[in-house]
């Protein structure tokens, strides 16, 4: 039952993290008038915006696609190479670009400033836990590694979560378009954090196993 609800779990995390990977990489059309840009047409030419909204989309993609395979520890040992080379992709990818270009983009968030503070938590809750699981990494402390890793994925997604809870925003609770930014903005990450926890304590007693992340 708990391999079912695993399974089941993950195909979910997989289908979604690809929609979002494909929304992203739609915007690669470079075409200025697609879908969130069209708001944004007066911002188009600040270069820095530009450059760091494209940049967070990319190396946000960079994120998603070298992190869920970690988690996958049959099919990429712990201990390996690959799994090495993966981890050290995503964490510089958050921590030098996909972060700060994401703290940068806070600034310019609809919604004004209660928006761009939820923005801004979320850039730094998502940035804290990807820099501790390096630390612990560093350290070869693998359990606190691997539990702070949950965190950072799940905050990886919150992209994710922000995409599903605003059409729940804007066509179920009826909310205008700043109201939505400013509920995204808190729920979505504050969300991912809980599930993040959830998965922590069904987990603990799975790392009781030494063998657990040599799989």
């Amino acid at each position: 039952m708990n391999k079912l609800i695993t399974y089941t779990g993950w195909l979910i995390v997989v289908f979604f993290a690809s929609c979002l990977i494909i929304i992203a990489l739609s915007y690669f059309s470079f075409n200025l008038n697609f879908h969130f840009l069209r708001s944004k047409q007066d911002l188009l030419s600040n270069t820095i915006w530009l450059a760091s909204f494209y940049l967070h989309l990319l190396f946000g993609v960079v994120a998603i696609l070298s992190g869920i395979p970690l988690f996958f520890n049959r099919l990429i040992p712990f201990k390996s190479n690959l799994h090495q080379i993966l981890g050290r992709v995503y964490i510089l990818s958050i921590l030098l670009i996909t972060g700060p270009t994401g703290f940068y983009l806070s600034f310019f968030a609809e919604g004004g400033i209660y928006a761009t503070i939820g923005f801004l938590c979320m850039t730094m809750a998502w940035m804290l836990p990807t820099y501790l699981a390096f630390v612990f990494a560093v350290k070869k402390k693998i359990e606190a590694h691997y539990l702070w890793m949950i965190r950072s994925l799940a905050l990886t997604l919150s992209g994710v979560t922000l995409r599903l809870l605003t059409p729940f925003g804007s066509h179920i609770l009826e909310l205008d378009e700043d109201s939505n930014f400013i509920l995204t903005a808190y729920l979505s990450w504050m969300i991912n954090w809980g599930i993040a926890e959830i998965i922590i304590l069904r987990v603990r007693n799975r790392l009781k196993n030494s063998n657990f992340l040599m799989e």
